[in-house]
């Protein structure tokens, strides 16, 4: 048996659009077993079409005579906590442990990148942790002192979808904004610094133009910050909520948020996953 496993991300984190990645603790597992046979899916991927779906058909002809894939997952299906990354980080895995007995991150997470489009994902699911989508993907440190906190509805929004009512162009102040609040964020994930971190998330792009899309959204993000987030977002292209917050009063957040999308008739629940050091890896 020749096993993976890839941890789910969050991206965006405001205003670091397709930029900045965080490695989440929720995982997406993938065997190549003996026996015949179709891949069997489990998890939040239960059901899914093999034909269509990306890891099996990037392992593809990769998988040996009389063997099979199985893969299970635990990370939410699009909702924007990169379930899509995962299965490219995870098909290119299994293809180089099957074809050369070793794993080349770097190779694994340009041809994820290629495949499916998110760096920002791709990053943090390849490398682990906090991740910045540059030419050469960079490992930031995320202060320990700080937590995610996540409602996470029943409401699917496709990625593709999300993208299209996005601007092509945008004016010269929303641009500088936007570098600002990057910039910003990336200094106050690593120090622990709020009033940074509540700037940073402000995205000026996407979310003004997304947030439409998930009913509550304004409800809940009041609700985050009443609790004691530092700031709030819509993680990936949603809909999942993203708050970060000190790590004790994550779980707060989370529930608070969770309840203010259910009270507006988007049911949701609440999640505090750690941030993932590790990326992709293999199964032991």
């Amino acid at each position: 048996m020749i096993g993976i496993r890839v941890p789910a991300s969050t991206s965006n984190l405001g205003a670091g659009f397709d930029c900045l990645g965080l490695a989440l603790d929720i995982w997406m597992e993938a065997r190549v077993v003996e026996g015949e046979g179709a891949p069997i899916y489990a998890g939040t991927v239960a059901g899914l079409d093999y034909h269509t779906e990306i890891l099996a058909g990037v392992v593809g002809d990769a998988v040996p005579a009389r063997h099979h894939l199985e893969i299970h997952s635990e990370i939410p299906i699009a909702l924007g906590l990169g379930s899509s990354a995962a299965a490219a980080v995870a098909g290119y895995a299994l293809r180089q442990l099957l074809q050369q007995q070793t794993l080349d991150r770097d190779k694994i997470y340009e041809a994820a990148v290629r495949t499916e489009g998110h760096p920002d994902n791709a990053g943090a699911a390849t490398f682990g942790g906090f991740v910045l989508a540059a030419p050469r993907p960079a490992r930031l440190a995320f202060n320990r002192s700080l937590a995610v906190a996540l409602a996470v509805p029943q409401t699917l929004i496709n990625t593709k979808s999300a993208r299209l009512i996005l601007p092509s162009q945008l004016p010269r102040e929303a641009t500088i904004s936007q570098v600002s609040r990057a910039a910003a964020l990336v200094l106050g994930l690593m120090n622990a610094e709020g009033d940074l971190i509540g700037y940073g998330m402000d995205d000026q792009i996407a979310v003004p133009l997304r947030k439409g899309l998930i009913r509550g959204y304004d409800q809940a993000v009041a609700a985050g910050i009443e609790a004691g987030a530092y700031g709030v977002t819509i993680s990936g292209s949603g809909s999942a909520i993203l708050a970060i917050a000190k790590e004790e009063q994550a779980p707060d957040v989370a529930a608070a948020m969770a309840m203010a999308l259910t009270t507006e008739g988007n049911p949701a629940e609440p999640m505090t996953p750690v941030v993932s050091e590790r990326g992709v890896g293999l199964l032991e």
